[in-house]
C-alpha cells in the first residue's frame, strides 16, 4: 500500500522540484532572447494609441465555446478560398457559423451591377444593421466616410490587448501603414507592391549611380535620367501616360489626404498643392525623360506591381536580361519608403455582437496554414508563409516567361525584393471614380488646352459633385 501511495506521490514532487527551479531560474539577471520576446509577448498591461494603460490578455479565451453563434461576411463576390477557411474555422469551432454573404457570383460586375454594389454596401455599412465583417477590395467604396461615421471597430485595440496575437509572426510595417485617421479600420491580410524595374546593365554601362532611400523624388528622378540619357545611349527614362503618373502621385496615403477628405465631402484639388504636382508631371515629358510613346530601343525604368516572388522573377525577365529593382520616386524629399497596396483588406462592423469571435476568425485568416490556402497570389502578411513561397523557389530553378526564354532562381536576386517587404511603408490609395476624374480632365493640361489652375477647378467641382452624390 505504501508503494502505491509514493507512486502517485513522486511524480507531484518532481513536478514541484522543476517548477522551483524554473522559478529560481527566472530570479536571475540573464534572460535568454526567447524569454524577453515571451515576457513582452504575455505581459500584463500595454499602452493604447492614446497613451492609456491596458490590461493584456489571451483574448481567444473570452471566444464563445458552447453558445451557438454566426459569423456574417460581406463580400462582393463568394470565392472556393472563403469557403474553405469557412469550412476549416467551423471544423474547429462547432458552435460557430461563419455565413458569406456574397453580393453576387460572376467574376466581373458591369458598371451598373457596380454601382448597385457600391451603394448596397454603404447602406448596409452606414446603417449598422450589416455584417460582422465586411471585405473591402472594391476601390471606389468610401471606406474614409465609414471610418468618419465610426462605422467600424479600432482594430488596434485588439492587437494592442490580445497575447495570443504575437506582432512578430506579421508584416506590422504593413498593418500598421495602413491606418486611417489614426486608427485601423481596415485589416490586409494580403498586399502587393509598387516597385520602378530597371535595366542595370543600360545603368551599369553609364556610371551612373542610383540612390532610392534617400530624397528620392520625381525631381531627383529627373536629374538622374539626364545624366543616364548624357552618359547612355537610350533616350527615354521611361513610357508611361501623364494621367498615370499623375494618379499615381495623388494616391500616395500622404498626398491623398492633402487633396481629399472623403468622411467629410470635401475635395482641395483647387490648391497650389495640386497645381505644383500638375506641373511636376508636364515637367517629366517638357524634359524628354518620359515618353508616353513606345520606344523599339527601350527604357532604363519600367514601373509595375510585384505580387509575388515568383511574379517578381518573371516581370524581371519580361522587362529585361538583366533586371534590379527600385523604390517608386515620391513627390516630397520629406517622404520616403516602398509603396504598397493592402488587398483582402477586412472591416469589423461596430455594432457587431460577436465581435470577439470577429476578431479570432482574423487571426485564423492571418494563421500559417490559411495564408498558404489562399489563391489571390499576393503577398501573405503572415511572415511565415510568405518565406516558405520564397523558399519554394529553389536556388537554380528555371521558370519559363512569356518571352520564351527561360528564368534562372537566384538567392541574390531575391534579397532586393526581400527588403524591399520589410521596408514598406507608403500605403497607396485608391479610388476608381475620382482616378477616372482625374484621367479625363488632366490630358487637357498635360495637351497645351488649358491652364493647370483651370484644370484643377475642373476637378474639383467633379470630384465635389461625386462626393455629394
Amino acid at each position: 500500500m505504501g508503494d502505491e501511495v509514493m507512486k502517485k506521490i513522486l511524480p507531484l514532487m518532481m513536478s514541484l522540484i522543476v517548477m522551483f527551479s524554473l522559478s529560481a531560474c527566472s530570479s536571475g539577471n540573464t534572460q535568454t532572447k526567447e524569454s524577453k520576446n515571451t515576457e513582452q509577448n504575455h505581459s500584463k498591461n500595454s499602452t493604447n494609441d492614446n497613451g492609456i494603460k491596458q490590461n493584456r490578455e489571451d483574448l481567444s479565451l473570452k471566444v464563445s465555446k458552447d453558445e451557438k453563434k454566426t459569423i456574417v461576411i460581406s463580400v462582393m463576390g463568394n470565392t472556393p478560398f472563403f469557403e474553405m477557411a469557412k469550412k476549416e474555422y467551423e471544423k474547429k469551432h462547432p458552435n460557430i457559423t461563419i455565413q458569406i454573404k456574397g453580393f453576387t457570383t460572376k467574376n466581373m460586375l458591369s458598371p451598373v451591377l457596380l454601382e448597385k454594389y457600391l451603394k448596397t454596401t454603404s447602406t448596409e455599412v452606414l446603417s449598422g444593421k450589416g455584417a460582422d465583417l465586411f471585405v473591402l477590395n472594391e476601390s471606389s467604396l468610401p471606406v474614409d466616410r465609414f471610418v468618419d461615421k465610426k462605422a467600424f471597430v479600432n482594430l488596434n485595440h485588439y492587437i494592442n490587448i490580445d497575447t495570443s496575437f504575437d506582432k512578430n509572426q506579421y508584416y506590422m510595417n504593413i498593418i500598421q501603414n495602413s491606418q486611417t485617421n489614426g486608427g485601423l479600420y481596415v485589416l490586409p491580410t494580403r498586399f502587393f507592391l509598387n516597385a520602378l524595374f530597371a535595366d542595370q546593365d543600360a545603368i551599369s554601362k553609364t556610371g551612373v549611380k542610383i540612390d532610392d532611400k534617400h530624397n528620392w523624388t520625381w525631381s531627383q528622378f529627373v536629374e538622374v535620367s539626364k545624366q543616364l540619357k548624357q552618359k547612355g545611349t537610350l533616350e527615354f527614362a521611361m513610357q508611361d501616360t501623364p494621367d498615370t503618373i499623375l494618379n499615381t502621385l495623388v494616391f500616395e496615403d500622404k498626398n491623398f489626404s492633402q487633396l481629399v477628405n472623403i468622411g467629410k465631402n470635401e475635395a482641395y484639388f483647387n490648391s497650389k498643392f495640386f497645381t505644383d504636382l500638375l506641373m511636376q508631371v508636364r515637367e517629366l515629358y517638357d524634359e524628354n525623360v518620359l515618353t508616353e510613346q513606345y520606344s523599339e530601343d527601350g527604357t532604363y525604368f519600367r514601373s509595375s506591381q510585384i505580387y509575388s516572388p515568383k511574379d517578381y522573377f518573371l516581370r524581371s525577365a519580361v522587362f529585361y536580361k538583366n533586371a534590379t529593382i527600385y523604390q517608386m520616386p515620391h513627390s516630397s524629399d520629406k517622404e520616403s519608403g516602398v509603396s504598397f497596396v493592402g488587398y483582402d483588406r477586412y472591416a469589423m462592423n461596430a455594432n457587431s455582437n460577436v465581435k470577439m469571435e470577429a476578431w479570432d476568425y482574423l487571426k485564423f485568416l492571418m494563421s500559417y496554414d490559411m495564408q498558404l490556402q489562399s489563391q489571390t497570389g499576393k503577398f501573405p502578411i503572415n511572415k511565415a508563409a510568405n518565406e516558405k513561397e520564397f523558399a519554394e523557389l529553389k536556388n537554380g530553378t528555371k521558370l519559363d516567361n512569356p518571352k520564351g526564354r527561360q528564368v534562372t532562381i537566384s538567392e541574390e536576386a531575391l534579397q532586393p525584393l526581400k527588403q524591399m517587404i520589410t521596408e514598406a511603408n507608403t500605403q497607396v490609395r485608391s479610388n476608381d471614380k475620382i482616378q477616372a476624374i482625374i484621367s479625363e480632365e488632366s490630358k487637357s493640361y498635360f495637351s497645351g488646352q488649358k491652364s493647370a489652375e483651370s484644370v484643377a477647378d475642373i476637378i474639383q467641382n467633379r470630384v465635389m459633385t461625386y462626393l455629394n452624390e
